[in-house]
C-alpha cells in the first residue's frame, strides 16, 4: 500500500514531554516529519482525535523547543500528530538536533 504523505518521515526514538491540557506527560517520538509525528503515549493519556497538544523537545543541555499540533490518528500504543502551520523553522531545528 502506497503512503501519500506531504513529507517523508524519519524514524527516531526521542524522549519528550507532551501537554494536552497543561499537565505534562512523558512520551516518545517514534518518527518525525515536517508535517507531524508518531508519538508513543502512556495508557492514562487522553487520545481523542482532534485533541490539541504541545510537544516539548529537549535540544542540547538547556534548550527546549515547543511544537503545537493536534491528534489526527489514534492507535493502541501511539497517536499520529499533525503539526499546526507556521512552525517549519522550529521543526527543522528539532530534526537537525535529534541524535540518530
Amino acid at each position: 500500500m502506497d503512503e501519500h504523505r506531504r513529507h517523508p518521515r524519519e524514524d527516531i526514538y526521542q524522549a519528550i514531554m507532551v501537554s494536552p491540557n497543561g499537565h505534562q506527560h512523558r512520551a516518545q517520538v517514534l518518527n518525525l516529519s515536517l508535517s507531524g509525528a508518531r508519538v508513543g503515549l502512556p495508557d492514562d493519556f487522553n487520545r481523542a482525535v482532534g485533541a490539541e497538544l504541545k510537544l516539548y523537545f529537549p535540544i542540547e543541555d538547556e534548550e527546549t523547543v515547543m511544537l503545537k499540533g493536534h491528534v489526527v490518528r489514534v492507535a493502541v500504543d501511539h497517536v499520529g500528530v499533525e503539526f499546526l502551520p507556521l512552525q517549519e523553522d522550529d521543526i527543522r531545528h528539532v530534526m537537525r538536533s535529534i541524535p540518530r
